[in-house]
């Protein structure tokens, strides 16, 4: 049938009443059996080492041509015949002709019946083919699966099922899964190969209602056991048979493995002692022999112990054993199939194993069943080697010979010989002699029949004249039966004779072919052909000389093959035996030619090919190795400068000769590894050595400024300094004379540094000192007193330990300036941002600020940028101090910046700020109050011109439009608000005032000033404290005074009363000419550009008293001046 169950043998429809899906659950675990029982085969190597489980699944592995087909047909019809179960064979991916020969098989060996007995039959073939979809054959095993579950589920019957092969199976769920669209795994196999195989092997268990027996032939791609496909079956194995084509090509049939096969049954609880005994003991045996297989084809068996080559003698045996006819071959072989008993079989082998069969040839081991038939066979093959025994003949004369006739004594004479001529010609002895003549003719052909009578007519004469000389004696009858008697035995004798020698021809002619078939058959097993029986093929000769001469040419040629074979062997052998003395130490001696030649196979020779492959390949490899190790070394020599030549030499002279063969021994490999190693850790050794002698060489030139000149002599030393060991390649960079030049180098700058080592203290000592100041840690020179000339000079401390000293202090000094990297460079921007609010403050004090001239355009874009620069001092200050706070805390040590503490600093700078944004605060309240008096005064005494009114008016217009617009666009009023808002206006201003001094950080609190170094900080053009008193009417305008060029350094006094005291200024009388400067040049715009100078500190100037010469009135006080004036006249 087909995978859907449809007839494809053309007998006719299937009967049935079941229909059962094919994608069904394995049977519950309950319903599984566990009893253990042994399935006979009749197959001897599967019963006694691999035997089958009732119930189990079998695998029979192997490639392709190796006999997996014949043995499962083999195994289907002895399980037939000797159990009667029921067989499914599911034929997966199976060749139209193979399919076609089984089931022919089937029907003749009455498996399978047609007709009226078809109920009887026995077997159900399920067909998926080549050439159907690979949906079709993914499913033949299942329908197979699904149909023996029926016999046994319902009938409780023993089923044998059998899938050849579950390799396609595989192959086509594989084509499925690719048309699918599925991703491959390993090798290409679907993803889900474990779960389609899983989902076939689970059902395939035994029930308590009955088992299936799987044996599934699984093909093995190039006979790599380790592929995905049969890898993965192994799991769901409980015995493997493993099909090998060595043993295949060796002509023994079934090709089953005996060491690769393996069984869950094989154990002694399963078995039994004897069984499992008797299956390790052939397993060991054949495992030895296996061992020794590779000593004897390159010793031989000359060479082996007594113990060894029983070993071997018995190995073959078994090996030959363990083959069998089977009955499916007949119609191939010609020899009828065996079936085995189990017992039967451990019987034999254990005979073999004890001995018992030891004097049996090895051919009478090949292709048999039991023991039995091999004794049989060795007695056939003794008895056709060996001449046959005849026994002796006696001729019994009567002794009442009466008659004295010459005929009748003739006639008797050769009676007597008559028997004697037939052996020479017939096989067998004849039961009574025949009569003279026609016998005498018929044995003597190609003579003539007239020379027979003429003998007879001579013994008659002869007979005649002696019987009338005896009468003319008188002679007694006595007499004449005794002389008779003794010519008879005379005559005899000489038959006897002829007839001894002719025996002799014929057992040494059968001895020659039977010495000739055996030598042929010994060339035909050692060269691995199939025997040729000539005696079969000529069986028309006449006699045995004939068959010799037959038999002589076949010999020849066979003799002529096997010599040439042997001579590749040994020609093969040869270039072994020489690749191996080059590849072996230099003492070793060569092995013996091999002198076995019953191995002399293409098999074998193939072997000694592929070995001599591989040694070749090994003797390439080793040289490109030694060449290798050559490069490397003659590398080495060069940098450390010593003799290659002799150093090769001395590993082996050979690989200092150009023209000889190189030797590429393990021992030379060994010892051109370890030279290479001495000399690479030398080289480690040296490399270290000048390193360290350029590293200090290059320390003693820092010390002492040595001339580039002088410096590039060693050039090709210190630029290695930090090289790794394979960057070194220069040539005598590492040897010795290099070696003890740099060393004598550093010596001399050492004793050098010896002599300069006071200018090298003060050197160190000012570079440490540059370090300090650039990282501002001025004022803590307390190792001041450590590094004294006159210590040194005293002798009080060494010089070199100063020097490390320095060289630690600058250390320390260089990763402490490292950590204030960040703080340092917040302190330079907030320090020049402090410089651009001191010249804005001078700038905003300049009168003159906005008359037109050369530059003015330059001050006022600098003036516009430093507003927006002091405008970013507090959120400056604020992370600055959060910095160092930071800094500080991680430390635990204080910020010292050029001495003092630079938090203090910065909290001092943030009280001065807030204080001058409190007097600024004043000084417009006092200016707001002013304009309110001049205000009240123009209105109570009206405005009154100046005499130099129509002189000035133009140019106080003209101040007075340029001073409104300025005030314009720095937020300020042009006009005097009325009285009424000016309360308001100045709570406002107060408001946003007072709140923009709280946003600084208020960290005035809580801290003392110390006096300050000698750079200081002028963050204000003019002191704080330098502010005014509300000057009265008629009192003289004194300027804002400039910062000096050089500031004077103040400690912050500690009396607060003296810090907010407004110092007063002088009284002056007012100038003759008024200035022309209006009210709104006094506002704070932009300052006059002063040179750059650096705060250190926030030291307060105290007030100095202002000059007359610089005394500024208003035009109220100018028209109030001369109004008094003109009261006074």
């Amino acid at each position: 049938m087909n995978v859907i169950g449809e007839p494809i043998d053309e007998k006719g429809d299937i009967t049935t009443n079941h229909f059962l899906p094919i994608h069904r659950e394995a049977p519950a675990f309950v319903e599984q059996a566990t009893e253990q029982q042994i399935l006979v085969t009749g197959i001897k190597v599967v019963d006694l080492l691999a035997p089958y489980q009732r119930g189990g699944k079998i695998g029979l592995f192997g490639g392709a041509g190796v006999g997996k087909t014949v043995l499962i047909m083999e195994l289907i019809n002895n399980v037939a015949k000797a159990h009667g179960g029921f067989s499914v064979f599911a034929g997966v991916g199976e060749r139209t002709r193979e399919g076609n020969d089984l089931y022919r098989e089937m029907i003749e060996s009455g498996v399978i019946k047609l007709g009226e007995k078809q109920s009887e039959s026995k077997c159900a073939l399920v067909y998926g083919q080549m050439n159907e979809p690979p949906g079709a054959r993914a499913r033949v095993g299942l329908t197979g699966l699904t149909v023996a579950e029926h016999f046994r589920d319902a009938e409780g019957q023993d089923v044998l099922l059998f899938i050849d092969n579950i390799f396609r199976f595989t192959q086509a769920n594989s084509e499925v899964s690719a048309l699918l669209g599925r991703i491959p795994s390993a090798v290409g196999y679907q993803p889900t190969l474990a779960t389609d195989l899983g989902g076939l092997q689970e059902r395939i268990t035994t029930t308590k209602k009955g088992s299936i027996t799987s044996v599934q032939a699984i093909y093995v791609p190039a006979d790599d056991l380790t592929d995905p496909a049969p890898a993965t079956t192994f799991a769901h194995l409980d015995a493997t048979t493993v099909l090998s084509r060595q043993i295949s090509e060796l002509g023994i049939y079934p090709a089953v493995d005996p060491l690769d096969s393996t069984s869950r049954m094989l154990s002694p609880h399963v078995l039994g002692e004897d069984h499992y005994n008797t299956a390790r003991g052939v397993q060991k045996v054949l495992q030895n022999y296996k061992n020794l297989q590779d000593i004897i084809a390159i010793l031989g068996m000359d060479e082996l112990s007594e113990d060894d080559k029983l070993t071997v003698a018995r190995a073959r045996k078994i090996q030959r054993f363990l083959s069998q006819p089977f009955h499916v071959a007949e119609v191939f072989t010609g020899a009828p199939g065996k079936y085995v008993e189990l017992k039967e079989s451990v019987k034999s082998f254990q005979g073999v194993l004890d001995g018992k069969y030891d004097d049996l040839p090895e051919q009478s081991f090949y292709m048999v069943g039991g023991i039995e038939e091999v004794i049989a066979k060795a007695e056939k093959i003794a008895k056709e080697s060996s001449p046959s025994h005849f026994k002796s003949f006696r001729t019994i004369i009567s002794p009442n010979r009466a008659a004295v006739s010459g005929e009748i004594h003739a006639a008797a004479a050769v009676a007597a010989a008559a028997p004697v001529i037939r052996h020479l010609v017939l096989p067998a002895i004849p039961t009574e002699p025949p009569r003279l003549g026609s016998r005498y003719i018929a044995t003597r052909s190609g003579h003539p029949k007239e020379h027979l009578l003429l003998m007879e007519t001579m013994c008659g004469s002869l007979m005649h004249e002696l019987q009338v000389i005896w009468d003319e004696v008188g002679e007694p009858e006595a007499e004449r039966d005794r002389m008779l008697l003794e010519l008879e035995k005379e005559c005899q004798e000489v038959y006897m004779r002829k007839v001894d020698q002719a025996n002799r021809c014929r057992a040494q002619l059968r001895q020659d072919i039977a010495q000739s078939e055996a030598e042929i058959a010994s060339i035909c097993s050692a060269m691995g052909e199939p025997p040729v029986h000539v005696r079969q093929s000529n069986q028309k000769a006449c006699g045995l000389r004939e068959e010799l001469s037959a038999i002589l040419p076949y010999l020849e040629e066979m003799k002529w093959k096997k010599v040439e074979r042997w001579n590749q062997i040994l020609d093969v052998v040869g270039k072994i035996k020489k690749i191996s003395s080059e590849l072996r130490p230099a003492d070793f001696v060569p092995f013996k030619v091999p002198v076995d030649q019953s191995d002399i196979t293409l098999r074998k020779l193939e072997e000694l090919r592929m070995e001599l492959q591989y040694l070749e390949k090994e003797k390439s490899e080793r040289l490109k190795q030694v060449m290798e190790y050559l490069r490397t070394l003659h590398s080495l020599c060069k940098v450390l400068g010593v003799d290659f030549k002799h150093t090769v030499s001395e590993v082996h002279p050979s690989l200092d000769e150009a023209d000889e063969p190189r030797n590429i021994s393990n021992t030379t490999m060994e010892m051109l590894a370890s030279e290479i190693q001495r000399l690479r850790e030398t080289k480690m050794q040296r490399m270290q050595k000048i390193q360290d002698l350029a590293s200090s060489m290059l320390e003693l030139w820092n010390l002492m400024d040595t001339p580039i000149q002088e410096q590039q002599a060693f050039q090709n030393i210190t630029c290695n300094i930090a090289a790794s060991e394979p960057e070194v390649t220069e040539h005598n960079t590492l040897s010795i004379e290099v070696l003890n030049y740099v060393e004598a180098e550093v010596v001399r700058l050492e004793q050098l540094k010896a002599t300069k080592m006071k200018e090298l203290v003060l050197k160190k000592k000012t570079e440490l000192e540059e370090h300090r100041r650039g990282a501002h840690l001025v004022g803590e020179e307390c190792y001041a007193n450590q590094f004294t000339i006159e210590a040194i000079e005293a002798g009080a401390i060494d010089p070199s330990l100063l020097l490390e000293q320095i060289e630690d202090y600058i250390s320390t000094v260089k990763e402490e300036a490292f950590s204030r990297k960040d703080i340092l460079e917040r302190v330079e921007r907030w320090l020049n941002a402090c410089e651009e609010e001191a010249w804005l403050e001078d700038y905003n004090k300049d009168d003159n600020r906005y008359n037109a001239g050369r530059g003015a355009h330059i001050m006022l874009k600098r003036a516009e940028k430093a507003r927006v620069l002091v405008n970013k001092i507090p959120g400056m200050v604020d992370a600055l101090k959060t910095k160092i706070i930071a800094w500080e805390n991680e430390r635990d040590n204080e910020f010292i910046y050029d001495g003092v503490r630079l938090i203090s600093m910065v909290e001092q700078y943030m009280v001065a700020r807030e204080e001058r944004e409190q007097e600024r605060k004043r000084k417009r309240d006092r200016k707001k109050i002013q304009d309110q008096l001049k205000a009240e005064q123009e209105a109570l005494y009206g405005s009154k011109p100046s005499p130099s009114k129509a002189h000035s008016t133009k140019k106080v217009q003209k101040n007075s439009t340029s001073s409104a617009s300025r005030r314009l666009s720095l937020g300020g009023a042009s006009v005097q608000p009325p009285k009424s808002e000016i309360h308001h206006s100045k709570t406002v201003r107060a408001t946003k005032k007072t709140e923009d001094i709280g946003t600084l950080s208020p960290g005035h609190k809580g801290f003392d000033t110390v006096g300050f170094p000698v750079k200081t900080l002028s963050f204000n053009s003019s002191p704080l404290h330098e502010m005014e008193t509300p000057r009265q009417p008629f009192s003289q305008i004194t300027p804002g005074n400039s910062i000096p060029s050089t500031p004077v350094v103040r400690p912050i006094p500690n009396d607060k009363k003296e810090e907010n005291t407004t110092p007063k200024t002088l009284a002056s009388a007012p100038p003759k000419t008024p200035m022309t400067g209006g009210a709104g040049m006094q506002m704070e715009m932009t300052p006059a550009l002063t040179t750059k100078a650096v705060p250190a500190c926030l030291a307060y100037d105290k007030p100095e008293l202002t000059s007359q010469e610089d005394t500024e009135f208003s035009f109220e006080e100018k028209r109030l001046a001369v109004y008094l004036a003109a009261q006074v006249a």
